[in-house]
């Protein structure tokens, strides 16, 4: 009786284990054939496993045209032609168009413009040993040679002018930080257009080397601690708030080991007061030391204060850094005009922004023509203006 009720037991156990079995079978194909089928493996990522909303949603267009290369910004060159030449009014063409597509023609764009002959070569393109000292670290500096000869006026380019011509020097400081927009920037200004390395330049050498090769005049950007430091960080290579001498000079040393030729430093605008009244004097007792010219490009009063016997320098008359509308650069330069008439010369410094470039640019199109004193009885001179290198109206 007892083997009976145990082999009962045993069945009714394995029906119960078989029953599971076939329960968790058809619940799982019942779980499989209520789940959403997906068409594709982003439709599966889209959604959770619970089967709830979905969790990102990408929308793509239906189809894709192929772009044109013949077209410019997707409107065939012609169109422009054509809008050019017809005669309707603004108003009366697409709206659609003009947003987008006519203000990225007037955006200003110095690879639209033109390039100028060289209109003068300078007397030392390449650096003169005799003008150049190693120091014990490596750094290949300038210096003055034995024989008296300062590299801010050997590696100069002086031009004649007509006496009834006022002087204009232009300086385009902060070159060389962006590469393709300096090489360009090269060829499209005169000559006698210095410009200023920033100390963060990309390949130093080769881009002042190039500079020099189409005539300018080369020289070094010294940047001070930035005003707001909260919004602006002037970076490493500047005269950072409680800087100490020795490591301001380190930095002066580190910015002039260009191994190519440079006349001077062009001091950007940033704190300049008494708190580093001591060191700016030291600096500028070591430019002076070395045969170097200085440009004050600052809002302050102190760089011009501090007095250096001997130094070569000059006051910038017009900075055009900040403001960068228009308008604003329109006023600066009529203002730089009235400066002109005034003192004979003025002194304009200058970022390589495209906005700034592209008027300037436009701005030295309109000076008249230098002719002599007689010739010019004869013509009407609206800008008698003469583009002439820094070196030209620096004061020693």
């Amino acid at each position: 009786m007892s083997k009976d009720l145990e082999k009962y037991d045993k069945l009714v156990v394995f029906l119960l284990v078989f029953a599971a079995f076939v329960f968790a079978i058809g619940w799982w194909f019942a779980e499989e054939k209520s789940a959403p089928q997906y068409s594709s493996k982003i439709d599966k990522l889209m959604f959770d496993k619970d089967n709830k909303s979905p969790r990102l949603v990408l929308t793509l267009p239906d189809k894709l045209e192929p772009r044109d290369k013949n077209k410019v910004n997707d409107i065939e060159v012609d169109v422009f032609a054509d809008i050019v030449s017809s005669n309707k009014k603004d108003d009366e063409l697409d709206d659609e168009f003009f947003s987008v597509e006519r203000l990225l023609m007037n955006v200003p764009n110095i690879f639209n413009l033109p390039n100028r002959k060289q209109t003068s070569k300078l007397k030392n393109v390449s650096i003169k040993e005799d003008l150049t000292e190693q120091t014990k670290s490596g750094l290949l500096l300038p210096v003055i040679s034995a024989n008296g000869e300062k590299p801010w006026e050997e590696y100069g380019n002086f031009v004649t002018t007509q006496p009834n011509f006022k002087k204009i020097a232009l300086v385009i400081s902060g070159s060389g930080q962006d590469e393709k927009t300096s090489k360009k920037m090269y060829k499209i200004f005169n000559s006698e257009v210095s410009m200023s390395f920033s100390p963060y330049t990309v390949n130093k050498k080769s881009n002042i080397s190039e500079a020099r090769e189409f005539g300018h005049e080369t020289y070094i950007d010294l940047l001070l601690s930035s005003k707001d430091f909260l919004k602006e960080d002037s970076g490493p290579m500047s005269l950072v708030k409680n800087i100490k001498i020795n490591d301001a000079l380190n930095i002066l040393r580190d910015i002039l080991n260009t191994k190519t030729p440079v006349g001077g430093v062009v001091i950007r605008d940033g704190l300049a007061n008494e708190d580093n009244k001591t060191i700016l004097t030291t600096l500028l007792q070591e430019i002076k030391n070395r045969g170097l010219l200085v440009i004050d490009a600052t809002s302050s009063k102190t760089v011009s204060s501090i007095e250096i016997e001997g130094l070569p320098r000059q006051v910038a008359d017009v900075v055009i850094d900040k403001d960068m509308k228009i308008d604003e650069i329109d006023n600066a330069l009529k203002k730089a005009e009235t400066i002109a008439f005034n003192k004979g010369q003025v002194l304009i410094v200058s970022d390589p922004k495209p906005v700034a470039l592209v008027a300037l640019y436009k701005w030295i199109d309109t000076f008249s023509p230098q002719v002599s004193y007689e010739e010019s009885k004869n013509i009407n001179i609206t800008k008698p203006f003469a583009l002439v290198p820094l070196s030209n109206i620096v004061v020693e």
